[in-house]
């Protein structure tokens, strides 16, 4: 490919990225991405392929989260925080869910049952409702009280769904404390197994 023209270039290999995006070998599209094809989307001025390249690259496995702004309640008192200033567990679980989304109605009860048996401190779950209106995502929330809940107004234009590429409900990332993304399953039964390798819940420890 050497002496190809630009354009071939970068047909070539944006069709092995995506290829090693759809196998999830992460290490290596971003290689393609930094050392190939990013140089090749400037040069040709492709704004799409170089935000899409960017995009995954800052949700892949090690990188920081994308960061985002949120209000936090208590006793009445009102408190901006972001997620990187977050300090309250050595895991936090990033669920972007919807109310109207019938998958999410199913998994974000069982995913708030299941941290609901680790010590206090161990995991946090922040939700992110992806929503058109607000009404329903608010009453639901209630149920679901020991998650930190941020409204994602405007569904799929939210700009921390599109920060995370956010595409389809429920979607989760796995962070540590340093807010590094350590894992992206694919549902909650994927989620509650990484859990269930690494952290012992309070009924575990009982036994």
């Amino acid at each position: 490919m050497k002496n190809a023209p630009v354009e071939v270039k970068k047909s070539l290999l944006t069709d092995l990225w995506e290829q090693m995006v759809d196998l999830k070998l992460e290490s290596v599209a971003n290689f393609i991405a930094e050392d190939y094809l990013m140089d090749l989307s400037v040069k040709l001025n492709d704004q799409q392929l170089l935000q899409a390249l960017i995009l995954y690259q800052n949700t892949s496995l090690g990188s920081l989260a994308p960061d985002f702004s949120f209000e936090i309640t208590e006793k009445e008192k009102t408190t901006p925080k972001t997620l990187h200033e977050l300090d309250i567990a050595e895991t936090y679980i990033l669920a972007f869910w919807s109310s109207t989304c019938s998958h999410c109605l199913q998994e974000i009860p069982q995913l708030h049952k299941f941290v609901s048996t680790f010590k206090a401190g161990t995991i946090k779950v922040v939700a992110i409702g992806l929503e058109d209106e607000p009404y329903a995502w608010k009453n639901l929330t209630f149920d679901f009280s020991k998650f930190l809940h941020v409204y994602g107004e405007g569904k799929w234009d939210n700009e921390i769904g599109n920060n995370y590429g956010v595409t389809a409900t429920p979607t989760y990332f796995i962070l540590n404390k340093n807010k590094e993304i350590v894992a992206k399953p694919e549902d909650f039964e994927e989620l509650k197994s990484f859990f269930e390798a690494t952290e012992p819940s309070i009924e575990e420890e009982k036994e």
